[in-house]
């Protein structure tokens, strides 16, 4: 594993000894080579010599990030004063993610009543023209308002500082959505690390990146164990690389698995980890709120030479589902794309709608590795059914489902059964009675979505909630929990190990179900997860099947992983205008 490396800013009219006590800290426990303390080009020596160069400190800092990147050093981030502002700008630029931000002492946002206090806390040391104080104010103001970001920060702050007042150390807490945590060192002043009360404000430091240092060094054998206790059969894939272990620790779900923060950069070091692959256009079904509506798709099916190739595109996608805008068990091949993919040691699932899973079908796709399966419903009786999902025998998908279910329990090995359902402003009348038809299927859990396509959002519970609604949604709920059928956030879908913890998502409360949020709070599909269609194309989602983002067969994978429209797509998502789609999303 890469070692960690602690890089050092200090500020713009400050110098590395400043950092000094840290670093010498620091490097008893990382060693000479893990400590990188930066010298920022102020041309010091007093006066209108010190001009402030915003490209120039950026660069160079900025520089150095890349380096770290290119020969995979994992970093934390120490910046001291207007350091952490530099530093901060630099990371957006090179679209680095360091394991860990130290902001101490670092302003947020500039106002008029700075100035007075810049001009006391100056008038011994460093002249600064006027034209460096407006350049130096713009960076500060802008790095305080450019897109939240989503890596773990500690924010320093002494209680005694002269030019960055305590009270406002809050804001910065706002500016990101990783772990963030606030420490005021008593006694301390603005030069943090070099005043009397450096000891304290070294010691939290310290301590931090010795826990960082820690985790890292036991986190991926702790993953892949904890890993094979949720999923025992991951041992086949985690067997065949010792690198795998790394992309799924690395994935959101993976550090979620290990009670961490996700990682949300625009750009990942992590493969995709989860890839839904559409094998087949077709559908013997006329849904109202599926995509396929508004999108005009030729009957096409993906040829087992095709998926194989596909596989091979994506080695770190541990589940394979197969699922996409046509029914997967038209494919006249389904069972042997499961065989290969369950070959392959990946954790392989379908969804479908359940109309042609006879019992001997249902037998093969077992007997071929199938690994997970999910069935969508969205009504219980024929009439409803017929309204919403046009061709459907409900009849006959139940006693699919019944039959499948059984043959599951007697396979010998886990397999995971479960109903979806999209629940709109016209079937939610229905929601009781769906609960409990599906309580009497056998499958091991009910997982419920609100409508998400942008097109259907005038139909959506989100749109159409009242309080008889929702106390409807509350009371169904209940009822499902009552007869030991867990009812699951659509927010789960994504997580590893599902089926032994499915209480962490349980649909509680049950407003989750139409609830929206503007900023971004759930979703990670963007990171971890790869849209693959029926002819090679990946798209920015499942939600979003109209967006191409790239062919797997003409584009190399990481110039579609980490290109730019998904970079840019990242960096709206967990920005202060997220895409429309997301927002209308409720997996967001």
């Amino acid at each position: 594993m890469s070692k960690l490396t602690a890089i050092l800013v200090h500020g713009f009219t400050g110098s590395s000894s400043d950092l000094d006590p840290l670093a010498i800290r620091l490097e008893s426990i990382m060693g000479k080579e893990g400590i990188r303390q930066i010298i920022l080009p102020t041309n010091g020596g007093g006066g209108d010599n010190v001009c402030f160069d915003r490209d120039t400190l950026v660069e160079e800092v900025a520089g150095v990030f890349r380096e770290l990147q290119a020969d995979g050093r994992p970093m934390v981030l120490v910046g001291h004063s207007t350091g952490g502002n530099i530093a901060l700008e630099a990371l957006a630029q090179s679209r680095s993610t360091p394991e860990l931000v130290v902001l101490a002492a670092t302003p947020c946002v500039i106002d008029l009543s700075y100035l007075d206090r810049w001009r006391r806390h100056s008038e011994n040391g460093v002249q600064v023209s006027l034209a460096s104080v407006a350049g130096l104010v713009s960076l500060i103001n802008s790095t305080a308002n450019a897109p939240v970001r989503s890596f773990p920060v500690l924010i320093l702050q002494g209680d005694g500082d002269e030019l960055v007042p305590p009270s406002e150390v809050e804001q910065w807490a706002e500016r990101f959505i990783g772990k963030t945590r606030i420490v005021i060192v008593s006694g301390g002043g603005h030069h943090l690390f070099a005043d009397p009360a450096s000891v304290a404000a070294v010691d939290e430091v310290v301590r931090e990146i010795s826990i960082l240092q820690s985790h890292r060094q036991y986190s991926i054998d702790l993953f892949a164990e904890r890993f094979q206790e949720v999923e025992p059969e991951a041992r086949r894939f985690l067997a065949k690389s010792s690198g795998l272990a790394h992309h799924l620790a690395s994935s959101p779900s993976g550090r979620r698995l290990m009670e961490m923060e996700p990682l949300l950069p625009p750009e990942v070091d992590w493969g995709p980890v989860f890839a839904n692959i559409e094998i087949t256009t077709r559908c013997n079904l006329s849904c109202r709120y599926c995509a396929r509506v508004g999108m005009k798709r030729h009957d096409m099916d993906m040829a087992k030479e095709k998926f194989a190739d596909i596989l091979e595109r994506l080695p770190h996608a541990y589940r394979v589902t197969l699922v996409g805008l046509g029914e997967p068990l038209l494919h006249p091949r389904v069972t042997t794309l499961v065989a290969h993919a369950s070959g392959k040691g990946r954790r392989t699932a379908l969804v479908t709608n359940g109309m042609f899973l006879s019992e001997e079908l249902g037998a093969e796709l077992l007997d071929a590795g199938l690994d997970s399966i999910a069935f969508s419903i969205d009504a219980a009786t024929q009439a409803s059914a017929g309204q919403l999902r046009r061709g459907s025998d409900i009849s006959r998908i139940t006693k699919n489902i019944s039959d499948f279910a059984r043959l599951a329990k007697q396979a010998g090995r886990p397999v995971s059964t479960a109903v979806f359902s999209a629940v709109s402003k016209e079937s939610v009348r229905g929601l009781p009675q769906l609960v409990d038809l599906v309580a009497s299927l056998g499958v091991d859990v009910l997982m419920l979505t609100d409508l998400n396509y942008p097109q259907n959002q005038p139909e959506s519970l989100n749109s159409t909630i009242n309080p008889d609604i929702a106390r409807l949604i509350r009371k169904a709920v209940k009822s499902a929990f009552s007869r030991n059928l867990p009812v699951l956030t659509v927010r789960g879908l994504e997580e590893f190990g599902l089926a032994s913890r499915w209480r962490e998502n349980m649909l509680l409360p049950p407003d989750h179900l139409y609830r929206r949020s503007a900023k971004h709070r759930f979703c990670c599909s963007p990171w971890q997860t790869v849209a693959v269609d029926v002819d090679g194309t990946a798209t920015l989602c499942d939600c979003q099947p109209d967006k191409p983002v790239g062919n797997l067969f003409e584009v190399p994978l990481e110039e579609i992983w980490n290109g730019e429209v998904m970079r840019e797509h990242r960096r709206r998502m967990v920005g202060d205008e997220p895409p429309e789609a997301c927002r209308g999303c409720p997996r967001f």
